[in-house]
This record gives structure tokens, C-alpha cells and sequence, in this order.
């Protein structure tokens, strides 16, 4: 699975895993690729999880780990990849620490078979971040539900005054860096063989 990285005109840098293709990028950002393993399920030839992370211009996104499960077979059950479990996707956001982010992560309730759209794979997919400015499972959030809201560093004295100085000649924000992690399952039950995809979106702006 190959991830190109580019930037359109507009607001948004887009981030798209798809495998067995390359998308092209535009000029503006250099190419970020990445490489996540696809599962196979025996005599499956492998499954495509089509997932772009969308941050806001003036956010930076970068990955330190791949999501990676292992190799199943059809009538495997459950296999999970929780927090801290090799095969978890890392991401880094970086930003102004003078300010708020907002993550949200749409997913679907299945992999679809690519020929027969009644043949699914279960999916389940979490993320947690950590903002103390390390990558550190133990000082991570786990996220309950799709979206959440936290400092892109952590304040000890909560919210930051409104507004933020803006960036200027005379002041240039700190950039620091949070940590995404992202983690869940597949339930992969007695289906055909074949390749199985979704598309996974993750959202991350200033708030």
C-alpha cells in the first residue's frame, strides 16, 4: 500500500493510502511515502484500506509507524491491533501551540469484496493522541467516539488567552507536535476469497 502526500491550492493537505497505485502529487509539497502492509486471507490476494488524513494548511501531518495486521485466513475470528501493539499507525501533527485542534475520524462499519459487495469484513478503528510533545503511548488519550477536541500541547493552565497573538514580524507561535495513534480490528469470518477495500478519512483543523 503506497501513500502519496499533496497539497491543494485550497485549505487542505490530503494524505491517501491506496495499494497497489501511486497518486500523483502536485509541486507544492514533497512526496511523503509511506508503506502499510495489505492482509491477505488464504487463498485471499489482499485487502485495500483507501485512508487520507486532511489537515488544515497550516498544520503539518507526517507518519512515524504503519498500520500494519498481520496475515489471516478466512474463519480467523477477531484480530485486533490495540494501543501500543506493533502494527499501530503513529501520526504526527504539528502546529501552533498556542492553539486548539480538532481530530475526527469517519470510518466504515465494513471492508467490502471488490466483486461481491455482499462479502464483508467487519472494521473497527479507534485513534488516541498524546500532547506533552513526545511520542509516548502512556501519556496517550484514548478517543470515545469519532471526533475530539484537545490542545495541540497540553497547558497546564488550560486554554491558552483569546485570541493568540497572530504570527507576525515581532512574534512567530512555538510549532510543536502531537502524536495520533490509530488502532482497531477485523472480524474476519468464513467470506469468499478476493480483495476487500474501504475508504478511511481522518480530519484534523485548528479550532
Amino acid at each position: 500500500m503506497v501513500i502519496s502526500l499533496w497539497k491543494w491550492n485550497t485549505t487542505r493537505l490530503r494524505l491517501k493510502y491506496i495499494m497497489g497505485m501511486t497518486i500523483n502529487r502536485s509541486h507544492y509539497i514533497p512526496a511523503l511515502i509511506l508503506l502499510i502492509a495489505g492482509l491477505m486471507i488464504q487463498p485471499i490476494s489482499g485487502q485495500t484500506i483507501n485512508f487520507s488524513v486532511h489537515v488544515s494548511s497550516s498544520l503539518d501531518a507526517t507518519k512515524d509507524a504503519d498500520m500494519t495486521f498481520p496475515q489471516v485466513f478466512a474463519g480467523d475470528g477477531i484480530t485486533a491491533i490495540g494501543l501500543g501493539d506493533g502494527g499501530m499507525g503513529v501520526f504526527a501533527i504539528s502546529g501552533n501551540a498556542e492553539l486548539d485542534v480538532e481530530v475526527t475520524l469517519v470510518a466504515p462499519a465494513n471492508l467490502v469484496h471488490t466483486l461481491y459487495p455482499g462479502q464483508t469484513m467487519p472494521l473497527t478503528l479507534q485513534f488516541a493522541y498524546a500532547n506533552h510533545g513526545v511520542n509516548d503511548i502512556n501519556q496517550a488519550v484514548t478517543v470515545s467516539g469519532s471526533t475530539a477536541r484537545f490542545q495541540l500541547r497540553e497547558r497546564s493552565g488550560g486554554p491558552a488567552g483569546a485570541p493568540p497573538t497572530p504570527p507576525s514580524g515581532a512574534h512567530t507561535p512555538e510549532i510543536v507536535t502531537a502524536y495520533l495513534y490509530l488502532f482497531g480490528t477485523i472480524d474476519v469470518q468464513q467470506i469468499a476469497s478476493g480483495s476487500y477495500g474501504g475508504n478511511v478519512e481522518l480530519y484534523v483543523s485548528y479550532n
